[in-house]
């Protein structure tokens, strides 16, 4: 419901609570943010804003949501490949670079990285048993969740160590190291 209301006035309401939400989350953490200071950057009441979300968190957790169904649109159309859609998540983390680094730093309820992860597992899982054929299916899904989880290392070291790191260093170096991970690629 979040991602593309239908009313005219509901979207810009949205998409200025979200602005104004970006806006602060690139200056501070979220805990720290508060409903009075989006609703002034975003020029809307608080009683508006509250018609929509019960607080700051509801409001990162309708943002998590939105940008879920995003990183689902964009996989939708990769083959099941973590070197090929490995570039296209770098990409799309650096596109959402605020948000995504948010995200990291709140690791509560409904965790973003957790959901993507078991999301990405249950679309690849038959081309990743069929690439270890020798493997049993629990280490087939080690396997999986190990690379997958160096790759969401590797990306929130570069939000919150490495911002100057360029999109095309990131993709460069997950690629360089998931190759040493699979030396036969």
């Amino acid at each position: 419901m979040d991602r593309n209301p239908k009313d005219s006035r509901q979207r810009y309401t949205k998409e200025s609570l979200y602005a104004s939400f970006l806006e602060l989350l690139d200056e501070k953490a979220v805990s720290d943010i508060t409903v009075i200071e989006i609703c002034e950057r975003a020029g809307v009441s608080r009683k508006t804003f509250y018609k929509y979300y019960s607080d700051q968190f509801a409001l990162l957790m309708g943002m998590q949501n939105d940008l879920f169904e995003d990183y689902r649109d964009l996989i939708s159309a990769e083959e099941p490949d973590i070197f090929r859609i490995a570039p296209t998540l770098i990409n799309w983390a650096g596109r959402n670079r605020v948000l995504v680094k948010a995200i990291f730093a709140n690791r509560g309820e409904g965790n973003f990285i957790d959901r993507m992860c078991d999301d990405l597992f249950s679309i690849y899982r038959e081309s990743w048993e069929a690439a270890n054929p020798t493997m049993d299916p629990q280490n087939v899904e080690a396997l999986f969740y190990f690379v997958v989880s160096g790759l969401v290392g590797l990306v929130r070291h570069w939000l919150f160590d490495r911002p100057e790191w360029t999109v095309e260093e990131v993709t460069t170096r997950a690629f360089a190291l998931m190759q040493l991970a699979n030396p036969n690629r």
